[in-house]
């Protein structure tokens, strides 16, 4: 007969070891250490925890022990078996946080990586990168501006990249040693802080985007600029060696809310920051802190030196990873220790001011109502978008917020093939499409419809929604020359200006940038199937069927490349036909 949870853990020995704690699956939920298992494991019973801990209290249905001759025996255990099965709640980073590198690799012909693990053989890794989007911003930066070997190589003939000046040239000519090296010391330059020319070349690029009217772009060159640190130099701490590779784990601990941030310190340069938000008890707070680094030590390499807060008891991670960690004592150390507290005390703060605003969106509700004159707050409110490029793969966006927030199962993408090639036009294609589909299938109609556009874009949604007789108010988000939201067009059409920090402003701006990002994002895919066709379609022996079931198997190029021939066979069913495509493929690889 199996014993009860109670039973189980009135029977644990009051000796150092590890626990497991499983659910009914049978799954690992979690893994502790202890110097009194009895002690340990009873606390989880009978004392009020936060959310977290209660959930998994209330998951757990059985536990094991194992029981060790010492605590150091059951932290090194205990580091282990996390790293073995990965508990759901010993997790504490986001499971996003992969932390990448760029990697040169060491070959004849070297080559930009994007990896999350450094290789165990390469020639310089640099990050690592807290963010793993600005990671590849970053290496797309150095594709274009410092181009290492981006193909296969030695393809007979110059790649694609080549003809756009991303590739070496590895692909059809054997290149020098020495340029490579020139490269690779300009990437080197560029990490180490002396990036001058780069920002020069990334500026001239974003002037030439703005004049070109290609805002998005411009907006993406302007974010990288000031993401790549150029505006931290004031907090650079220049007086470390240009080798100086470490990390610096600055705290802020109020109210069981713990915020730990690691300001990444890289060739003597302050060079990245992240932190967590993470909620902890007191009596947890040391367990928490160093379960943290634990993982974060996991995805990334362990830096010669980190230096730690003072409230962080170093004595288990010295067991874990040796003589590594440091309280700051020298000023130097002591100035890059407050850096990292304050920014930790400043995420506390904006985190906090977060949720406060989220508890704000009635009364953001409530003034959108009163602006207009609304009969009800506007609980669903749906806003429209267009994009396209030369009226080609015209993409039609609705997006949908309830209560303020966004309804993400309910936005749509409508790909418009009509003869009118105006906004209007299009427009009305897609409110009579969206509308016309939640009446007949007695759908939710929204309180309130916003148009990314002015006048003319308005009154087109008017005309559709008289049509199909709906009384809907609508109104306009009108953007500015330099494309950022200016001002909306009430339901009388007049222009309303509100404060730039007004609440209801930084609602409608998140809305508007929302349904472009939707919009444009669907957009692209579909920009990226056609020039996929294209290329197909060069192809003798696949027609359109063919060309359609590759699609839909193998969504991008990338897909189709990475495809055995056998693969490609299933669907082409001719040997001849999948060489030609391999052959036609490889220019670019």
């Amino acid at each position: 007969m199996a014993i009860s949870l109670k039973e189980q853990v009135n029977q644990l020995p009051s000796k150092p070891g590890c626990y497991l704690f499983y659910n009914e699956k049978n799954q690992i939920l979690y893994v502790g250490k202890a110097k009194n298992l009895k002690n340990r494991v009873s606390s989880y019973f009978n004392k009020v925890y936060n959310y977290k801990t209660t959930k998994l209290v209330q998951e757990i249905t059985r536990l094991e022990t194992i029981i060790t001759v010492t605590e150091k025996e059951a932290l090194i255990l205990e580091h282990n078996l996390i790293k073995q099965h990965k508990p759901k709640y010993n997790i504490l980073l986001n499971d996003d946080k992969h932390y990448p590198y760029i990697i040169i690799t060491k070959e004849k012909d070297p080559q930009y990586l994007y990896l999350r693990k450094i290789p165990k053989k390469y020639s310089y890794a640099f990050g690592p990168f807290p963010d793993g989007s600005h990671a590849r911003e970053i290496m797309k930066v150095l594709e274009r501006l410092y181009p290492l070997r981006r193909c296969q190589g030695h393809l007979g003939k110059p790649c694609l990249y080549y003809h756009i000046k991303q590739c070496s040239g590895a692909c059809f000519q054997d290149v020098p040693a020495q340029y490579y090296l020139d490269m690779i010391k300009r990437v080197r330059h560029f990490f180490s802080g002396k990036n001058d020319d780069t920002k020069d070349l990334l500026t001239i690029k974003m002037h030439q985007a703005a004049q070109n009217l290609q805002f998005e772009e411009a907006n993406k060159l302007k974010l990288l600029i000031r993401r790549l640190d150029w505006s931290i130099s004031d907090q650079n701490v220049e007086f470390l060696a240009k080798k100086d590779n470490l990390d610096v784990i600055g705290i802020y601990y109020q109210d069981d809310y713990l915020v730990i941030t690691i300001l990444f310190y890289r060739q003597g340069k302050l060079s990245y920051k992240d932190s967590e938000f993470l909620v902890c008890q007191k009596d947890q707070f040391q367990e928490t802190v160093r379960l943290y680094l634990q993982e974060l030590y996991q995805k990334i390499a362990l830096p010669p030196k980190i230096f730690i807060n003072e409230m962080i008891e170093p004595t288990e991670l010295e067991l874990l990873y040796g003589s590594h960690f440091f309280y700051p004592k020298t000023k130097k150390e002591k100035i890059m220790m407050n850096l990292a507290n304050n920014n930790s005390q400043e995420t506390y703060q904006q985190i906090i001011k977060r949720q406060a605003l989220e508890q704000q969106t009635p009364e953001v509700l409530s003034k959108l109502q009163n602006l207009l004159q609304l009969p009800e707050i506007p609980y669903l409110i749906e806003m429209i978008d267009i994009a396209n490029i030369q009226d080609e793969y015209v993409t039609g966006a609705v997006i949908t917020y309830k209560n303020g927030k966004p309804s993400r199962n309910d936005y749509r993408k409508y790909h418009i093939d009509i003869p009118q090639q105006d906004d209007s036009a299009r427009i009305a294609n897609v409110m009579a499409r969206r509308y016309q589909k939640l009446l007949a299938t007695n759908g939710a109609l929204p309180n309130l419809i916003i148009i990314d556009g002015g006048l003319q874009q308005v009154n087109a949604c008017r005309k559709e929604l008289k049509a199909l007789q709906l009384a809907i108010p609508v109104i306009g988000l009108v953007k500015n020359k330099q494309h950022r939201t200016d001002h909306l067009l009430d339901l009388n059409q007049k222009a309303v200006y509100l404060p730039k920090d007004d609440k209801l402003f930084l609602f409608l701006t998140k809305m508007q940038d929302d349904v472009h990002r939707f919009a444009i994002t669907n957009f692209r895919k579909r920009q990226s199937r056609g020039l996929i066709s294209s290329i197909l379609e060069q192809v003798p022996g696949l027609g359109p069927q063919k060309i359609k079931k590759l699609q839909a198997n193998f969504p991008t190029i990338k897909d189709i490349i990475a495809a055995s021939p056998e693969q490609l066979n299933e669907i082409i069913k001719n040997k001849s036909t999948v060489n030609v495509l391999q052959n036609t493929l490889q220019t670019i690889k």
